[in-house]
């Protein structure tokens, strides 16, 4: 017992020896056995650095090179896939800063009463791709994962917003949603509206119209 209160007083000394005692100020950077992440070897944001010749911690694009799967506004088409960001209504389905509108930015579409089925089914398409798995195919929010009891999903064959909301809610997502803006482009994001638009009449007309359409839809098809 005697040796065990000399260790212990030992071991005490030791420890005030290295630590000091609790509130003691430092001249000398002290030792720390686990840092947590106190000093990393990275750059703040607008910090410069002198490692770089310009004095500049941000780095600038390489030139004249772009994002995958960007193209500016003035050189998007048609037929590219396109990512920016302006403050129009065929990017933001805004009409200004607060109020979402309704209907398709036909003339940015480049839409036409021919056209306009192939880009219903660019939108079916995508739908498929990005949303089916939680809103289903028929968009009835009763997709793959509401079979495992996720929450929430929404019924897109009665949904009340205008075309802008949802142009918005599939860039930004909401609620439980993810944004999916990253990975969907402008153009299929307007498609996909439209396609929703298509299910929700589909749903409201009387059937025998539907059967009409069908039928005038195969014999299309098979000419």
């Amino acid at each position: 017992m005697r040796y065990f209160f000399i260790v212990y007083a030992l071991l005490a000394v030791l420890v005030i020896s290295v630590g000091g005692f609790r509130g003691e100020k430092f001249t000398h950077t002290p030792f720390r056995l686990f840092p947590d992440m106190d000093e990393q070897d990275r750059i703040d944001p607008q910090e410069g650095s002198d490692f770089f010749k310009d004095g500049l911690g941000a780095r600038q694009p390489v030139a004249e090179t772009l994002p995958q799967g960007y193209e500016p506004a003035d050189l998007a088409d048609s037929s590219s896939k396109s990512f920016t960001n302006n403050n129009d209504y065929y990017h933001t389905g805004l009409l200004n800063e607060d109020v979402f509108g309704n209907g398709l930015p036909v003339k940015e579409l480049g839409l036409t009463e021919e056209s306009l089925p192939a880009f219903i089914k660019r939108g079916q398409t995508a739908f498929n791709a990005n949303c089916s798995a939680c809103h289903g195919i028929s968009g009835n929010g009763k997709g793959v994962v509401a079979g495992y009891g996720i929450p929430g999903v929404a019924n897109l064959q009665t949904s009340v917003l205008p075309d802008g909301a949802i142009y918005d809610i599939i860039v930004n997502g909401r609620g439980g949603m993810s944004a999916f803006g990253y990975q969907v482009d402008v153009k299929d994001r307007w498609a996909i509206v439209a396609y929703l638009q298509a299910l929700k009449y589909s749903r409201e007309v009387p059937l025998d119209q539907v059967k009409e359409a069908f039928d005038a839809g195969i014999a299309a098809q098979a000419k």
